[in-house]
């Protein structure tokens, strides 16, 4: 069964189209009549501003044309044979405002008792294919905050998606040669022989961690001091291997601690030896995207929207950057995705412009790549911001926030802002157990439900209970916040964003909190006491689907 926005949105077609509007109408994009929730559950349980694009053609009032459209939407409506579904609609500040009607929250609760874990859920035929690639952190350090909200953005993001119908494969590219590696080698033997006794002025510009000493120390134990007395041409590419390899297990380490495993991970160094990265030089050669000039190789880019031609190949002879993310993404069209989503960090900003029109010029549909900024991360403990000195060494870790204040909160407060938003993660809020804890108050929520459900005795909830007796205030809010959730999982999946889901949830644990303050739910009535059973028993379901999406656990006792 479709969505019931699904369907009204097919009836918001066809009012505009029978409101003298049909030309425009049928130049609407799909994401025209789309619903979206108010922020306000006064304002109904589904809003559209459809009114203010015909406002601006018509040169009149969007309430103006909000309130004839209104009229017209009910009387599809009653064509559709779909009135049952709306108590009514209002047209309010321009924009149409629908309410649910008894028949349609009752529906859904009986939908929720009978999917269960599943509902919210939606199957697509044919099923999108989506390659999401994220986190790729060079393996020359530990993961820093900033990677950890890219992995718990990326993950949640698959996790959403695949909910939604998609075939989803998460990926990590592994940048693992370069100038970087070559750095981090140099590092660790100069830390290897400094413990060995043998010290050697650092390099400003290497890698001054405390982790490079650990990893001199593992060094040590696997070689010992071959290589104290061994020229750094010779000894570095032992030291360079090494540590890639040490420093990745830890990176692995990690993110299997917070519940993440890549389905798949790439390598620049396989691109170069598979010849993938000559290749598809070779093709933008092929097409005249290429050209000589100054001693380097450079890309005509601003022949396909970036503001400026890139070098591809220096004047000796080494790569840029940019020529193996050319060949990876063109890897990625090759393996067949739909769309092709990368997170990057905001220092990769001016990339999106250079790829996007690489794969232009190789032939290949720009637009089914997406690339997506997770901004920064700022961590604070009582109300001062906690120093975050990479250069030093002394950058709080990813690690380290996951030990401090654990999975869950790490998880959900790392998705609690737009990832487009920089985000002031407080550490003392994460770890506190009060309401003001979003985390917290949201599985508590979840806790209470099941130790109320524990407590009923078996009568109260006994035969198929008669939902319609749900009238209160309360219950119906409650109600219509269940009704939204595979509502806000659409929404969130089509705009790549899964922040939403943590707005949803602590609105819904708000709303039975405060259905449980006012009523209580096993009284003497025993077919009300049903009813409300079902509908504290739908809620916990739903508490625990978010829950799960987001890789948070939903215990039932706290």
């Amino acid at each position: 069964m479709s969505l019931i926005e699904d369907q009204l949105s097919r009836i918001l077609q066809q009012a505009l189209s029978s409101s003298g509007s049909a030309d425009d109408a049928a130049r609407l994009p799909a994401a025209a009549t789309r619903w979206e929730i108010p922020k306000d559950p006064s304002l109904g349980d589904l809003s559209n501003s459809i009114a203010f694009k015909f406002a601006a053609q018509r040169k009149c009032p969007p309430q103006q044309v909000a309130h004839a459209l209104a009229e017209t939407f009910l009387r599809c409506c009653r064509e559709a044979g779909a009135e049952t579904l709306i108590d009514r609609v209002e047209a309010k500040g321009g924009f149409l405002n629908v309410f649910l009607s008894q028949h349609v929250l009752t529906h859904v609760l009986q939908e929720i008792l009978r999917l269960g874990s599943r509902y919210g859920e939606r199957l697509l035929d044919p099923a999108p294919s989506v390659n999401i690639e994220f986190v790729s952190a060079n393996p020359t350090g530990p993961l820093s905050v900033a990677h950890g909200r890219q992995a718990a953005v990326g993950d949640v993001l698959a996790r959403l998606l695949r909910s939604q119908g998609a075939r989803v494969t998460t990926e990590y590219y592994l940048n693992d040669e370069g100038r970087q590696i070559e750095m981090l080698g140099r590092s660790l033997r100069l830390r290897y022989l400094e413990l060995q006794g043998a010290p050697e002025p650092f390099l400003e510009d290497g890698y001054h961690g405390a982790y490079v000493y650990d990893v001199a120390k593992a060094f040590i134990q696997e070689y010992g001091a071959r290589f104290v007395k061994e020229p750094e041409a010779h000894a570095l590419p032992a030291f360079m291997e090494f540590g890639m390899a040490r420093l990745l297990e830890e990176i692995k380490k990690d993110l299997d601690r917070f519940g993440l495993q890549f389905d798949e991970w790439s390598s620049q160094r396989w691109l170069r030896t598979s010849g993938k990265i000559d290749a598809a030089l070779a093709s933008l050669n092929a097409k005249g995207a290429l050209y000589d000039s100054e001693d380097a190789t450079w890309f005509a880019s601003t022949k396909f929207g970036d503001d400026k031609d890139r070098v591809v190949r220096k004047r000796d002879g080494e790569l840029t950057y940019l020529a193996p993310d050319i060949a990876y993404h063109q890897w990625k069209y090759e393996r067949g995705y739909d769309q092709v989503v990368n997170l990057w960090g905001p220092d990769h900003h001016g990339y999106i412009a250079r790829v996007k029109a690489a794969m232009t010029a190789l032939g290949l549909p720009a637009e089914r790549l997406i690339v997506r900024i997770v901004q920064l991360v700022t961590l604070s403990r009582k109300g001062k911001p906690v120093p975050m000195s990479k250069r030093q060494g002394e950058f709080v870790t990813f690690r380290e926030v996951l030990e401090e204040v654990g999975i869950d909160a790490t998880r959900f407060f790392f998705l609690m802002r737009t990832m487009e938003s920089h985000l002031d993660f407080d550490l003392d809020l994460a770890k506190s157990q009060s309401q003001e804890n979003p985390v917290y108050y949201i599985q508590y929520a979840h806790a209470r439900i099941c130790s109320m459900l524990a407590k009923a005795t078996p009568e109260a909830g006994a035969g198929a209970p008669d939902l319609t007796l749900l009238q209160e205030p309360e219950e119906r809010l409650l109600m219509r916040w269940l009704y939204q959730y595979p509502v806000v999982l659409h929404l969130c999946a089509t705009a790549l964003e899964p922040h939403g889901i943590t707005v949803y949830l602590r609105k819904l644990a708000e709303s039975f909190h405060v259905f449980y303050t006012k009523h209580r739910v096993v009284i003497e009535d025993a077919r009300l006491s049903a009813a409300r059973l079902a509908l504290v028993q739908a809620t916990r379901t739903v508490l625990a689907n978010g829950l799960g999406l987001l890789g948070v656990s939903a215990p039932q006792r706290m």
